[in-house]
């Protein structure tokens, strides 16, 4: 690599240049330290090192070991070397292409060590800022401006090159649109094009041919003659994912180095060109390798007093023997593929659930909206419906379940982290009927709490239930039984607006109870719900008061509010005023006093708090911008509070037993009677188990996943607003996955994500979550892998588990319908992973065929699973080099 560095450096000059530990502002790299920040200095040198000597790297670390930080160490050192380098980095999809814009941030920010930073400073910002194209053409486009220097697009802007006039002839077409915007590139960019292009996930370009992409990709990348970039870094956890030529063929797209190689010789291959360590998470007494955590479990589910289902999964089972039988006599001899048949997902879609997302090509392959048994599932479907007016229950559906909503979530049994659950599915309309199914479940029990504060009858209970907790139900059991305050209530309401769920949480899918919370545009617009939480979030309320910090961050009370004239009436406003309070001395307006100094729930609590949960806030308040982030934490703990708990029942249902009470007439007399009757119950409220679990991750969450500085105090947490049900899911055909991303990795709902392959790859999900479903089956054990590595990563609930615990079980499940097919495949999945698994991690040849061997004995199959064992350590495969050629 041209530059003006040496050829060769070594991870003690990387660690002069970027901080790989955020918590040591002076850290330095030790030789021999076996730290992930020194590890990852070691990476950075290594690949340099290759770089320079070849052009082209392979970073292979195992899932979860900060790939993409390493690989913008290499991008700085580049700047820092040629500082208008260009560099294009390709993501699978646009989630991915966000997060390298958020971790880009970040790292400049945090671990970047330079007097004057070049890449935050307002030239270098705009410089230096990440410009995401979706499309290849837009790319080329911006290429061509010559403003920027960091490009980002999509793996998938690769595909859909070719219109519908010339599909025909595709393979030519693509390869043709291909190199048509390498050509367009290159002649705005010169000879060289890219100075280095990064490749995210590059497990995706192992297949040479026999698609649109490949022939695409191979024309774009270029040939020696004229390659599209000088200098390749290839980014991927499973490099040898299903095949030992996997690696052979990823590198020729860009090199024809690898043709002095025969194509299965991956111990060459990786030895010239690679960097492959092994994930080691450092707990209270040593550090631990996954096999040390994880829990693989298999769950059965079966037709026990369900004679109607097993009548119908007979009949299916039996029609699908007959018709395979067709095909293999016919010559069409299908293979069955690993999760391949519908029937042991779902009983079939009740309702056109196309995949329209297309911005992942491998659903092509991997999320089947139909499957060769697909018409026999939905016909046998319809016949079953005609006689029983219902369709047929799978009995997976509700093992899956059982596993994912183990208690109720109002008892404190469990700590919050454990209600967390990340299910894979292969089939669109399995993602859809698990989502209902868990905010089903849900429902029973957060309607049961609103039946038992308002005592209502067994019959009235039953009439809600069998209405499937009709918003108008409630409203009616609910006549005459309030007793708020009308005319505030009416205000409020007027003043509101509607704040119901954007048009993706579809209401046949969401929790129903969350929905009586909401506002809505049109129809019935209000319930007493809607009404209480309004309460508690409109400033001109002097219940939100309740939900604001405490004035010092800690214990602090406020003494005064606002009066403000709005039409003809005076209103109050406690909020604003609160908000003023904390941030000045004087307030704006002229300020009523309080006739008592009052609390919030807030302060009330602190004193409570477990020891690190104080120290965390009062480090917060030591730094300069202490308030700022006081300001944040609070919006977010708040928004979860109202939007994406349980807490707002509860709260609700505080403010319901309260009501009851002989009320004083005096608006503060009545916060100061609500205070003080509420605060016995905070000591073991959810309320007070979330403010503690939310500080606790709230950095990490708002830092790397959200993007946003620690002292963001205008940042609204808008996203969070949205995610009012227990349960939802992430397919190609979901919008917004990001907001999924976020509150999965906080406190907050969802408590159950359920995902197709969209999630599969380069997501964290980690912070909460400790629990995999692998509710159908992966295609290949490296799919399976980067499924589990979505949660088994560095600094997320599992590494924190064995920090404070001293040991984390990691529980990874696979659901099977007893006696059947399902069973059979299964069991050859689970021992065929078995024995390749530790191949796939020191990157040996191995071949899985995912196809399924039906005369395959699999007795005896669940000793093959998993279980936590100490095992002796285990050398790198492939470790960074520094210290020569």
């Amino acid at each position: 690599m041209a530059n003006k560095l040496k050829q060769i450096i070594t991870p003690v000059e990387v660690s002069a240049v970027m901080n790989f530990d955020a918590t040591d502002m002076h850290w330095q790299y030790q030789s021999g330290a076996s730290s992930m920040a020194a590890k990852q200095a070691e990476g950075v040198a290594g690949l340099w090192n290759l770089l320079s000597k070849q052009r082209l790297a392979l970073l292979a670390d195992e899932v979860g070991m900060g790939k993409t930080y390493q690989a913008m160490g290499i991008m700085l050192l580049l700047w820092e070397a040629k500082p208008d380098a260009r560099i294009l980095v390709m993501a699978p999809n646009r989630t991915l292409c966000d997060n390298w814009e958020k971790e880009f941030g970040t790292f400049t920010q945090k671990h970047y060590r330079a007097a004057n930073n070049a890449f935050t400073s307002a030239e270098g910002k705009e410089k230096y800022a990440p410009q995401i194209q979706g499309r290849l053409a837009d790319l080329a486009a911006a290429v061509e401006k010559k403003a920027h220097h960091f490009y980002l697009t999509t793996i998938h802007s690769l595909s859909g090159l070719v219109p519908q006039s010339e599909k025909e002839d595709a393979l030519n077409a693509a390869e043709a649109y291909g190199a048509s915007y390498r050509q367009q590139i290159k002649q705005a960019l010169g000879k060289g094009g890219f100075d280095l292009i990064i490749i995210d996930e590059a497990h995706y370009f192992r297949n040479r041919s026999g698609s649109q992409r490949a022939a695409a990709a191979q024309a774009f990348f270029g040939d020696a003659q004229d390659r599209l970039g000088s200098n390749v870094l290839l980014l991927t956890g499973t490099p040898n994912h299903s095949s030992p030529r996997n690696i052979y063929d990823i590198f020729s797209y860009f090199s024809d180095l690898p043709k002095r190689y025969a194509v299965d010789d991956v111990s060459a291959l990786m030895n010239d060109f690679a960097i492959r360590r092994l994930r080691k998470m450092q707990g209270r007494e040593g550090s631990h390798s996954k096999y040390e955590y994880r829990h693989e479990r298999a769950s059965v589910s079966n037709f026990t007093d369900r004679l109607d289902a097993e009548l119908f999964f007979a009949l299916y089972q039996k029609q699908l023997v007959v018709q395979l039988d067709k095909e293999k006599k016919s010559g069409g001899g299908r293979r069955m593929l690993y999760g391949y048949l519908e029937g042991f997902e779902s009983t079939g879609s009740t309702a056109s659930e196309r995949d329209n997302g297309g911005d992942e090509e491998e659903q092509i392959h991997n999320d089947f909206n139909q499957a060769p048994d697909s018409s026999l599932l939905n016909r046998l479907t319809r016949q079953f419906n005609d006689i029983y007016h219902r369709f047929p229950d799978h009995p997976k559906y509700d093992a899956l379940v059982d596993a994912c909503v183990t208690s109720d979530p109002f008892e404190q049994l469990q700590p919050l982290h454990s209600r967390k659950h990340l299910v894979f599915v292969r089939r669109i309309p399995s993602v859809r009927e698990i989502t209902q199914r868990i905010n089903a479940r849900y429902d029973e029990m957060m309607a049961k709490r609103l039946m038992d504060v308002w005592h209502l009858p067994a019959d009235a209970r039953e009439k809600w239930r069998e209405s499937g907790w009709s918003r108008e139900i409630f409203v009616d059991l609910l006549s005459g039984k309030s007793s708020g305050e009308p005319d505030l209530e009416e205000h409020m309401q007027e003043d509101s607006a509607a704040d119901e769920p954007e048009a993706d949480n579809e209401l046949k899918l969401s929790s129903k109870i969350a929905e009586l919370f909401v506002t809505k545009k049109t129809g019935l617009r209000s319930t007493d719900c809607a009404n209480v939480s309004l309460r508690f979030r409109r400033p001109e309320s002097l219940f939100s008061l309740f939900l604001e910090p405490a004035l010092d961050g800690t214990t602090g009370t406020y003494r005064y509010h606002y009066r403000k004239e709005s039409g003809e009436r005076q209103r109050d406003s406690y909020g604003d005023a609160a908000r003023d309070a904390r941030w000045l001395q004087t307030p704006l307006a002229a300020g009523i006093e309080y006739t008592k100094a009052l609390p919030t729930a807030w302060g009330l609590m602190f004193n409570e708090l477990p020891q690190p949960a104080k120290e965390q806030l009062i480090k917060w308040l030591d730094q300069p911008n202490g308030m700022a982030i006081i300001e944040n934490f609070a919006n977010y703990l708040r928004t979860g509070y109202l939007f994406a708990s349980p807490v707002m029942i509860e709260l609700y249902c505080w403010f319901t037993e309260f009501r009851r009470k002989p009320q004083k007439s005096e608006v503060q007399q009545r916060y100061e009677h609500f205070v003080e009757w509420v605060t016995p119950k905070l000591k073991r409220s959810l309320m007070q188990r979330y403010f503690v679990a939310a500080i606790e991750t709230f950095e990490t969450l708002c830092v790397k996943i959200v993007g946003q500085k620690l002292d963001s105090n205008q940042y609204s947490w808008r996203e969070f607003t949205s995610l009012n049900s227990p349960g939802w899911y992430a397919s190609g055909q979901s919008h917004n996955r990001e907001r999924l991303i976020r509150g999965f990795n906080s406190p907050f709902f969802p408590n159950v994500l359920v995902a197709t392959s969209v999630l599969q790859e380069g997501v964290n999900l980690h912070l909460q979550c400790h629990q995999v479903h692998h509710y159908g089956i992966a295609w290949t054990p490296g799919d399976n892998e980067q499924r589990n590595g979505r949660v088994d990563r560095l600094f997320g609930r599992i590494n924190t588990m064995l920090k404070v615990q001293g040991e984390a079980e990691m529980i990874i499940n696979y659901p099977y319908l007893e006696g059947s097919f399902d069973q059979d495949q299964l069991a050859s999945f689970i021992r065929h992973k078995h024995s390749v698994e530790e191949k796939l991690d020191s990157c040996e040849p191995q071949d899985f065929d995912s196809a399924i061997d039906l005369q395959e004995d699999t007795q005896d199959w669940q000793r093959w699973l998993r279980q936590p064992c100490k095992e002796k350590d285990k050398e790198d495969p492939y470790p960074a080099r520094f210290d020569q050629q």
